[in-house]
């Protein structure tokens, strides 16, 4: 099962095999309201992350409340950099940040005492990062924005006299 904040349109038939979709208005909601919404379902998504062992029916092991903290941290740091990522419990315990664009893909997968990082954008060599959990440098979200979302250029104008 993958736990997800992805919005589905409430009008759209679509069966959706997770235990809770969130649903937002698309009427008058601002560009922020949506970014706050989007990190708020993967809050959602991470406080409630299995805890049982054999979540999956395979053997998957509990999400443990470290890793859950770990994740609701960085999550925080997140808010202020780039878009919320969708959110997918591991069964080895883990909790993944995935990210996907037309620029290309990012995942963070954070665990009780370790983490991994990649971005790879579809143009570039990918970037690679690791170390201990709860040190974890808000710069993954820098280069996330940066290389899967980038900002259109506008051109400079000055008057001439």
């Amino acid at each position: 099962m993958r736990i997800t904040n992805s919005f589905f349109n409430a009008k759209a038939r679509v069966r959706v095999p997770v235990h809770h979709v969130y649903l937002m208005p698309a009427t008058g909601v601002t560009r922020i309201g949506y970014a706050f919404a989007e990190f708020e379902a993967a809050r959602r998504a991470i406080k409630q992350a299995y805890t049982a062992p054999n979540w999956d029916g395979y053997g998957g092991l509990p999400i443990r409340d470290e890793t859950k903290k770990n994740a609701l941290t960085v999550l925080s740091h997140l808010e202020t950099l780039t878009c919320a990522p969708e959110i997918t419990p591991n069964s080895n315990g883990t909790l993944s940040f995935e990210w996907e664009t037309n620029q290309g893909t990012g995942q963070l997968e954070i665990g009780r005492t370790q983490y991994s990082f990649c971005v790879q954008p579809h143009h570039g060599s990918p970037i690679l990062n690791s170390g201990n959990a709860s040190e974890i440098n808000p710069g993954v979200g820098i280069l996330v924005d940066a290389l899967l979302y980038p900002k259109p250029s506008r051109p400079v104008s000055t008057s001439v006299r």
